[in-house]
């Protein structure tokens, strides 16, 4: 009974901290569209504005200066975690793998590009909540994907969401409230949620096997490749075009440098949110909070005297937000799994024990659900010291003892690993009173590492139980 309390406090702290990580995306996502509304409405390039076609070389602009300066930072970041070897390791993983972060980088980057381009061509809340449909469209393609469950109670507050969306999405696009511009925007709206969307289900398939930090640091450095195999050879070929003038403007004011420095930052520190989210409350209800950006987006201009929203604007911000909170408190009584998957659990090792062995250079989350396959049922604790005994520094180690546990609670909550045996922490090896777990990879996960080519041919489980 205890453990029982226990773990449902413990599936409550869980889907809290997705529900903050999603909340803090959102916010910084508002802020850095704040910044960018300063950047695109300043006079510097008034010579280039004139030019035909400015808005969408200068999103492409954007887009190549931004990509080049958040995958600086998220290594940075890395670097001060000590997790920058990580980065070879998720880059190198799986063929799959490395599809996965290519298709990342593609529609995010179209997203992000079509979402500056929309800004250009009307404002930036118009660009923001013109994307707010995509949780919509994200939850099917992750219930297809990802077998993820969608509750009846979330389908109405997503409907609310959608209801929301339209309410501020399609006037102006009839009337063109914006100007003649309006209507490319809302189909480039249209554009940037589609791919959102598909990058945020992508993204949680890759999350099952690599820490989100990491993900973010590798799908970014694989779009600043695609940037430059396409920017190189035009600035060889055509230096004279807009969109290089564009990047060499931007290059060479100090002031929009800055600017885009502090909306790289919290673009960065966006995505880290948005992926962790992901792994903690699945894509579907992580999409939906994060929509709380248009309202964060109409609510820092107001704060920050750059824009007053319209009252269309304001009573569909009241409306996505009644849908969020109603997504959220139907969401924090699930059971924790939020993917109907199968977990029964392989009760004997298919290989043996020194299978992780053979993949040093895999992933630290990947080479967890291998060392419990090869070794389960295994104690979280005892996973974490095997794969920490090796790193000399105490507070080191016991940083990534407890990033291991993190790990394991995401890829429980995943469908990967299910507890056969749980116990309170008296001794402490984590904390005294938490909740320890004895883990085993289900069916699912077993699967999953299958997909990705992390488990050889010979090592595929050979006989599955049925779910106790």
């Amino acid at each position: 009974m205890i453990n029982s309390r226990l773990r449902e406090k413990q599936n409550r702290v869980c889907y809290n901290w997705g529900f903050q990580f999603a909340l803090w995306c959102s916010i910084l996502w508002g802020i850095s569209y704040q910044f960018l509304e300063i950047l695109i409405t300043r006079d510097t390039f008034s010579q280039l504005k004139k030019a035909a076609g400015y808005p969408y070389a200068q999103g492409a602009a954007l887009s190549a200066v931004l990509t080049a300066m958040i995958t600086l930072i998220s290594m940075i970041w890395l670097l001060f975690t000590g997790e920058i070897r990580e980065i070879r390791r998720a880059a190198l993983a799986s063929p799959k793998l490395s599809r996965n972060f290519l298709v990342q980088a593609v529609t995010g980057g179209l997203a992000a590009w079509a979402t500056y381009v929309t800004a250009g061509l009307s404002n930036t809340v118009f660009a923001v909540s013109g994307v707010m449909f995509y949780p919509l469209l994200g939850a099917l393609i992750a219930r297809k994907y990802l077998s993820e469950r969608i509750p009846s109670k979330i389908r109405g507050g997503m409907l609310m969401i959608c209801a929301g969306w339209a309410l501020f999405y399609f006037p102006p696009v009839m009337r063109s409230t914006w100007g003649q511009n309006t209507w490319v925007g809302g189909m480039l709206g249209l554009l940037t949620g589609i791919g959102w969307a598909v990058e945020g289900v992508t993204a949680s398939g890759t999350s099952d096997l690599i820490d989100t930090d990491t993900c973010v640091a590798v799908r970014y450095l694989y779009e600043c490749v695609l940037w430059a195999v396409f920017l190189l050879p035009l600035g060889l070929f055509r230096p004279e075009c807009l969109l290089w003038q564009s990047v060499r403007h931007l290059l060479r004011d100090p002031y929009s440098m800055g600017i885009l420095f502090l909306i790289a930052l919290c673009l960065c520190f966006n995505y880290f949110s948005w992926y962790r989210s992901f792994t903690l409350m699945g894509v579907t209800e992580g999409l939906v909070i994060s929509n709380v950006s248009g309202f964060a987006t109409v609510l820092t201009g107001m704060l920050l005297a750059i824009s007053m929203p319209s009252w269309t604007e304001t009573a569909a911000s009241s409306i996505m937000i009644f849908g969020i909170f109603q997504v959220y408190w139907n969401g924090i009584s699930s059971t924790g799994i939020y993917r109907g998957v199968n977990l029964a659990p392989v009760l004997s090792p298919p290989f043996s024990p020194d299978s992780p062995e053979k993949n040093p250079a895999a992933p630290l989350k990947a080479r967890l659900l291998l060392l419990i396959a090869a070794k389960g049922p295994l104690w979280d604790f005892e996973a974490a010291d095997l794969l920490s005994r090796h790193i000399p520094s105490p507070r080191a180690r016991q940083r990534n003892r407890n990033r291991l546990r993190t790990c394991m609670i995401e890829a429980r909550a995943a469908g990967l690993l299910t507890s056969v045996e749980e116990a309170i922490d008296e001794t402490p090896y984590f904390q005294t009173g938490k909740l320890l777990s004895c883990y085993q990879l289900t069916a699912y996960g077993y699967e999953r590492l299958a997909q990705n080519r992390l488990l050889h041919p010979e090592e595929q489980p050979a006989e599955r139980t049925e779910n106790p």
